[in-house]
Order: structure tokens, then sequence, then C-alpha cells
């Protein structure tokens, strides 16, 4: 890769329509772009460290319902099956499942369900909700999916849609190339497109680190093109999210210091300056998050494949 891209606030690119279609430029890319994203360039707990966070989230991820949320989720699931990807003879393999976001409407619409997470209490809502459920069809794996050998557990080529949402399972190129190698028609990746907005995150970021994270640090552009470089053609589509959380100030307080403990050691420094800020901005006792993100849905065929 030619030393064609320079920071100066942003990416400059001086290379020809050969370059473009080079798989080791948008890896590299991609790289580069993930490493000085703030929200990772400021981490210092590892995925292994950050399922505990994801453990601590379990309960509230397995409450957090809301009629936004499930017209998104029908959304994505008309989608897939207007596109033939989700019928009754489709095995699907769930990466980052959760407390069963996708997994458990998933059920009813394919043969069967192999609904994988790295997180303890994921996988145990998950479960109880299976078992309360009676679904047969439906495989609960605890696994990190960086650490997932696919021939070793025998998932390589095993499933017709492979399906990601939202996971920080997928974060890099290993992780993003796994899902091909575990499916053997379809994948299906939805994630950020640009990022998302939460007025108290940016805040108390400025706050904690003195430096300024307006949330648009990653971006699904990198996949696409990568995608199309190995000579696939992915489908892209866009749609908006947007959620209000209200807490109790003192549930709010502990709550973004589990979030920022990703980034840094919570001292007591650290909890007062959250605690300060929460209690300024709450209302009657009552702490108000809004986010607002726009997200992407990518598929593609990995048996379709041009050389």
């Amino acid at each position: 890769m030619r030393n064609d891209i320079k920071r100066k606030g942003f990416y400059r690119m001086e290379l020809d329509y050969t370059v473009l279609r080079q798989e080791d430029f948008w890896r590299q890319a991609w790289e580069q772009a993930r490493t000085s994203w703030p929200q990772m360039r400021r981490r210092i707990r590892g995925e292994k460290e950050a399922i505990e966070f994801w453990n601590q989230m379990a309960p509230k991820y397995g409450q957090h319902q809301t009629s936004k949320r499930q017209e998104r989720i029908e959304k994505v699931i008309n989608i897939l099956e207007e596109n033939g990807m989700l019928t009754t003879e489709v095995d699907v393999l769930d990466v980052g499942c959760g407390p069963g976001t996708y997994a458990l409407p998933f059920t009813d619409r394919c043969k069967s369900v192999t609904a994988l997470d790295g997180a303890q209490e994921m996988c145990r809502i998950l479960e109880e909700k299976v078992a309360e459920k009676g679904l047969p069809n439906v495989t609960v794996l605890q696994h990190m999916w960086e650490d997932v050998d696919l021939e070793k557990d025998d998932l390589l080529n095993r499933f017709d849609l492979v399906f990601a949402s939202m996971t920080p399972a997928v974060c890099d190129y290993e992780t993003f190339m796994k899902l091909n190698l575990a499916s053997r028609k379809f994948c299906c990746l939805i994630s950020w497109a640009g990022g998302s907005f939460n007025e108290a995150r940016r805040d108390l970021w400025e706050l904690l680190f003195d430096e300024k994270d307006d949330g648009r640090g990653y971006h699904t552009l990198f996949q696409f093109n990568l995608l199309l470089s190995m000579g696939y053609y992915p489908s892209i589509s866009y749609f908006d999210s947007h959620w209000v959380n209200e807490e109790k100030v003192d549930e709010a307080i502990e709550g973004l210091c589990r979030s920022f403990w990703l980034y840094t050691d919570i001292t007591p420094k650290i909890k007062d300056t959250i605690a300060e800020y929460v209690k300024e901005k709450s209302n009657n006792g009552v702490f108000r998050q809004e986010t607002r993100s726009r997200l992407s849905l990518m598929t593609w065929r990995v048996d379709e494949q041009e050389d």
C-alpha cells in the first residue's frame, strides 16, 4: 500500500482505481480509522474484560423493549424474508445474540437458530426465555466470537444465514471475515452508519478526557468496500434509530460509571464528576438520556464471489 493516506484532520487519498480494488487497502484503511476513533484509542479494557460490563448490563437489556425497537426488529426481519434469507428451511447463526433480541423472533421463521454470545448473563437470560417458551430449535453457545475455532466447534460453512447486529464481537477484519467462513450462503451485518449522538456521553467525555468526541468514528463504508474489493456485491440500507432512557439519579450515575469504566478507572474524582453532571441535568430526581443514531443493514452472498 502506497504512503498516500495522510492525516490532516481527515484522510486525503491520492491513488488510482486499482488501489481501491485491493483488499489490503481497505483492510488497512479500516484498521487505521478504527484505532484513531476516540472510543477505541481511549479504551483500556480488552474484550474479555468487557464481558463483565455486558454481564452487568444483561438484566436491563433483557427487559428493555419499546414499540420503536420492535418496529426496527420487524423491519429487519421483513428485509431478510423478502430477500429469501430467512425461511423455514434456513439454519441461522446469531453472533453476539445478547438476550435474544433477534434470535427469539427468528425461531418461528427458520429451521434452527444457534445463538452465540460471550457474556454469561446474556446467555443465561436467553436460555431462560427459550425454556419458558419451549423452543426446541434454539441452541445457545457461550463463546467469545474472536476465540471461536469454526472447524473445531463444527461451525464452519454450517449456516444458511450468519447474522450479527450491533455487536462488539464483530469489530475488526478477522472477526468480520469469520462471518463469511461460518456461512454457506448469506450474511447480514447491522452496525453504525457513522456513529451515534448522546448528549450526556458527549459532555462527560469532554469533562473526563478534555477532548471532543462527536460519536462519528465508526462507519460501515470500510466493510462495504472491503467486500467489493473481494468480489462480493453487498446490498445496504439505512434506517434511523432513536431511544430515550429515563432512570433515577443513583441508577444513572451507576450506569454511566459502568460505561466509562471501559475507558478509565472509576476513581472517586471520576465518580464525583459524573454524579455532579447527572444531578445538575436531572429533573425531579429523574435523569433522561436521548440517543440518536443511523444504522446500516448490509447483506451479501458468500456463495457468489466474483474472481
